[in-house]
This record gives C-alpha cells, sequence and structure tokens, in this order.
C-alpha cells in the first residue's frame, strides 16, 4: 500500500512536556452525502459491528480503530483525523487499499548539538502538551480505495474476488480485506510511523516539502540505523548518499528505538532461511517471499532435492504449461517468474508430484532484486508450499546443477531483526514512494501490522504487535493504568507487551455496545457480557476479569 504524506507546516517550536490523559482520537467525516462514510445501502450486522448500512459499519469500525489506540497513547490535545474513500490506484491483482500521512508538521530549531527535529502534527502537540496548531481542520487525513472489489472509474476491475471486512473480531473471510486493521495501519502513519527523509535523494526533511526544513531529522527517522554504515540515519557522517543507499538495500535500515528493540524477541520467531546446496556457490538467504496461497513453507515441509522445471514451450523454466506427469515427484520445482500468475505455476509443479515450489525474480521485473510476493488465483487451488527468491539468488540456482534446498532456523536470529536484534524496515531495491522506509520489512515474522502489504495473520482488534513500542520511541506517552468501565475500574491492564490491546480492545467495545444499545440498558448489559464472553473464550482475560467486566457494566447509568 503506498501512503502519502500531507506536508502542509508552519515552523513551530516544540516545548518539553508530559500528557497523562488517554488521547482522544476524533473522526472527521470528509465524505460527501451518500458516498463513502455516508454510503446508504443496507447491509447485515457482521462481527461485533451493528451498523445497519455501510456506512455507519465504516464509521464504527473507524471509531474503533480510533479507541483502541486513543486508550493506551496520551496526549492532552484531541487528534482529529480527516477520513474518506476514493478511487485508489487498483488493478485485478493488486493495488492501494489506504495511505494516510499528517495534515501538518512542525519543526523545533537545530542547535549546536543537534540537528534540526520533525514532528507530525498531531505528535507535536502530544510533545508539547498544548494545541499548537488550533487552526488545523485536521491532524491526519487518510483515504480508503471505494471501488475495492468493484470496477475503477475506467471500467476495469479492482481487486477482483476481495472486498472490504467491516468486523470487529479479526474473523476475517477468504479473500476480503479487514478494514479494521487498514484503517489502524493509516492512522499509525499519520501519528508519526513514518520518515521524512527523502528516499531517494536521502536528504532529510525532503518529504515535507518545506524547502526550511531540509536537512532537518524527524522524529521517526532519528530512530533509524544504517547496518551498512554502523550508524544512526541523522548522524553527522552519514551523506544523502549513504541514506538513500541504506533505503533500497534489504536488510539495510534497521529501527534503533529502545523500547522496540527490546520487544522484537518478545515478538518475532527464530530467523528461517533458504539453504540451497550442492552447487559451485552454497545458497543461504533470509529473505525470501512467501506466497498468499497453498500451506506454509517450514523446516518440516521444505526441504527435498530442487530441479529446475521444463515446459517445453518459450522460457521453458517458466511453468506456465502443463508439466510431464511424475517428472517432480518427491522433489521441490524451481520455477521463473512471468508469463503467467504465480498460483497456476504452483499447481503445474503440483500436478508433476513436486513436493514444494521456489520461484525466481526475473531481469524484466520490475524489482529483479526483491523476492516477489505471490497473490493467489481464484481459478486454482495450490496445496504444496511455495516461497521466492530475488534475482540473484535465481541465478545461482539456475547455475547450480544437482541441488538441495531446504528450510532451516538460524541460532540467536529474529526473523526480519539485523544481528543486534533490531527489526529491519521496508528497503526493496526500488524505492517504493510512500511504502520504502516508512514500514516493517516483510521477513518480519510473524507478520507485522506496519509492513507495506495488507496480509490475513494479522489482527490489529487485539494486537498491534512492535507498532505501540515504536510510538513510545518517537515520543508518544503510553498509559499503563488499568481499563476504567463506567468510573469502576476492571483491573485489566491497558496494554502489556508486545502490543497487546485487552483494555484498549475493551474500551473500544464498551463504545460500541453502547451505539448498539441505542438508549436500552438490556441491550447494553447483554451486549458487555458476550465482550466479556469473548475476551475470556480467546484466553485474554481470566474469569475473575469476566465476572469484573459484568460488575462494572451494571454501573452504567444512563445510557
Amino acid at each position: 500500500m503506498n501512503k502519502t504524506l500531507l506536508a502542509s507546516a508552519t515552523a513551530l517550536l516544540l516545548a518539553s512536556a508530559s500528557a497523562q490523559a488517554a488521547v482522544n482520537i476524533q473522526l472527521v467525516n470528509q465524505d460527501p452525502a451518500g458516498q463513502g462514510l455516508n454510503d446508504p445501502r443496507v447491509i447485515n450486522p457482521v462481527g461485533g459491528n451493528p451498523g445497519t448500512t455501510v456506512g455507519q459499519q465504516r464509521q464504527i469500525v473507524y471509531k474503533f480503530a480510533a479507541d483502541l489506540l486513543g486508550s493506551v497513547l496520551t496526549s492532552t490535545v484531541p487528534v482529529k483525523v480527516g477520513a474518506s474513500f476514493q478511487g485508489l490506484a487498483c488493478t485485478a491483482t493488486g493495488g492501494t487499499l489506504g495511505s494516510a500521512g499528517a495534515s501538518w508538521v512542525a519543526a523545533a530549531p537545530p542547535t549546536a548539538n543537534a540537528p534540526g527535529m520533525i514532528f507530525h502534527g498531531a505528535l507535536a502537540n502530544a510533545v508539547s502538551g498544548s494545541n499548537i496548531n488550533p487552526g488545523a481542520v485536521t491532524d491526519i487525513t487518510s483515504r480508503f480505495n471505494a471501488n475495492l472489489g468493484g470496477q475503477n472509474a475506467d471500467g476495469t476491475p479492482c481487486m477482483t474476488g476481495s472486498g472490504w471486512y467491516y468486523g470487529l473480531d479479526g474473523n476475517t473471510p477468504a479473500g476480503q480485506i479487514n478494514f479494521l486493521d487498514v484503517v489502524i495501519h493509516e492512522i499509525a502513519h499519520g501519528l508519526g510511523f513514518s520518515g521524512f527523509v527523502g528516499y531517494t535523494s536521502g536528504v532529510l526533511g525532503e518529504r515535507t516539502g518545506i524547502t526550511a526544513y531540509r536537512g532537518y531529522s524527524d522524529a521517526y527517522t532519528t530512530n533509524a540505523f544504517d547496518n551498512l554504515q554502523a550508524r544512526r540515519f541523522d548522524d553527522a557522517a552519514m551523506t544523502p548518499a549513504m541514506r538513500a543507499l541504506s533505503i533500497r538495500t534489504r536488510g539495510a535500515p534497521a529501527w534503533a528505538g529502545a523500547q522496540t528493540s527490546a520487544q522484537t524477541a518478545l515478538w518475532l520467531d527464530p530467523a528461517t532461511v533458504l539453504e540451497v546446496s550442492g552447487g559451485s556457490t552454497p545458497l543461504v538467504t533470509q529473505f525470501f517471499g512467501v506466497a498468499s496461497f497453498g500451506p506454509a513453507a517450514s523446516t518440516a515441509n521444505f526441504n527435498a532435492p530442487l530441479v529446475v522445471v521444463n515446459d517445453g514451450a518459450g522460457d521453458t523454466a517458466d511453468a506456465c504449461e502443463p508439466l510431464q506427469a511424475g517428472s517432480l515427484t518427491g522433489r521441490i520445482a524451481y520455477i521463473n517468474r512471468g508469463g503467467c500468475s504465480f498460483e497456476p505455476k504452483a499447481v503445474n509443479a503440483q500436478n508433476a508430484g513436486a513436493v514444494g515450489v521456489i520461484i525466481g525474480n526475473v531481469a524484466t521485473s520490475a524489482d529483479p532484486g526483491t523476492a516477489p510476493g505471490m497473490a493467489e488465483d481464484p481459478s486454482v487451488t495450490a496445496t504444496i508450499p511455495t516461497i521466492s527468491v530475488n534475482l540473484a539468488a535465481a541465478t545461482q540456482i539456475l547455475a547450480g546443477g544437482e541441488l538441495q534446498a531446504r528450510l532451516g532456523t538460524v541460532a540467536g536470529q529474529l526473523a526480519g531483526a539485523d544481528a543486534q536484534g533490531r527489526a529491519l524496515l521496508y528497503a526493496p531495491a526500488t524505492v517504493a514512494s510512500g511504502s520504502s522506509f516508512s514500514h516493517f520489512e516483510t521477513a518480519l515474522k510473524p507478520d507485522a501490522l506496519m509492513e507495506p502489504a495488507n496480509t490475513p495473520s494479522t489482527n490489529g482488534a487485539y494486537i498491534v504487535d512492535l507498532t505501540l513500542a515504536l510510538f513510545n520511541d518517537i515520543g508518544w506517552g503510553v498509559d499503563t493504568s488499568t481499563t476504567r468501565i463506567n468510573g469502576c475500574d476492571t483491573g485489566i491492564a491497558r496494554f502489556s507487551n508486545p502490543g497487546l490491546l485487552i483494555g484498549a480492545n475493551l474500551v473500544a467495545n464498551e463504545n460500541v455496545c453502547r451505539v448498539a444499545a441505542n438508549g436500552n440498558r438490556v441491550r447494553y448489559l447483554s451486549c458487555m457480557n458476550n465482550v466479556a464472553d469473548d475476551l475470556r473464550g480467546l484466553g485474554l482475560i481470566s474469569s475473575a476479569d469476566r465476572l469484573k467486566v459484568r460488575t462494572c457494566a451494571t454501573k452504567a447509568g444512563t445510557l
């Protein structure tokens, strides 16, 4: 998903202050009547969302996301988030789900010992402890794809077979996109999860679009570390060229913030690498891509002789034509990218007896240095694990002769972190405007909410993984108090590391129950009982916690 930063700002001085109250994140509906957030089409309630029109459900999801984040972050100044549905870039197989950024920025001037420092508007207010730009209509601007699963304005399809899921429970049907996850992701960018360094030029402050801020660092970029030079991005010895090289080198930029680094081992699995042996040059790479179809590749199911396929036509290694029956029995098939979509390639290999597939990038790709992501194809079903590698690894495999491929783990190494345990930032070889640098690397396992593409495995309703720690690193305070409902203390923490939002989820659901009850106390108590039961059923609270939630719910006065 591309992320656009909206830089219209006035230079403002920041003073240090501490905010103690949970922040009030407010939705500013920027859609016209009858469209987007105001869509009047009738729809059935789904996944805990009581809305009865498309627009209502979208607004409830947005408010839920705002309440989740607002319950754990602190600021004395409300955060105003503009939102609208628009026709974003989209094709039949992929597209932009959302985009967001700061509506305005503020900066502290340089000192003798430090460069100037830029802050996203909402963060600037939180750090200063006051509303330093009271004339701002919004602090964050966010947009979402209005055509998902349908047609673009020109009649072309937009992610055929997909669509938004407006449930609040994380139970997203196959093929649909969880709107709550995307909303949280986009609000997070606007709260400060993005850097203003020029992605191509490496010039600090360039992406604000404000000439006076060129050369200034920002609250995000100052936490970035370059593994090529072993320096932070805004170190005086780092040149723009060095930063630009890091931003387009996989494994180079990492997040050095103390809070996040302390939690990477809590979230990330041990690193799994592809090992190919038997050729002249042994190949070991951590950065292999994974498919959105078929079973996940693992050390248990991905270990067999490796064979380059031959379908006898055109690029004989692209597996776009059927392969000889039995020709790949018990083997892992190597296949070139291109000529047809990914899943049919895997199915052709599967039908020839393969137990796994490696798809290699090609020189004609827009980004040959990256292991490609692989979308599913609804016309076929692959049942064997499929991974991908970049052009350099593909070239080695093609020249390797008789090979063995396996997945293995690396002792002491985390999946998606550098050797020091710092979470890696997204750095494809070809800069992706709005995505490079301002996301976690796609190699993180488990997937993180703030990776550049939405994945089915995230569940922002309950956990935002390392995102909350990163907010703390850039200057946001976090609310460590227990959760209160109707003035009654439930004793449930708002969050626990890494980013588990149990109490915050309770707050967000309590607000939904009030909406659903529409002033009816019996409906409100029934809804809250269901919320408590669901949290207990997921193992997120104890039986004693469930009883306390129910008791606190009864303290509600006039709804």
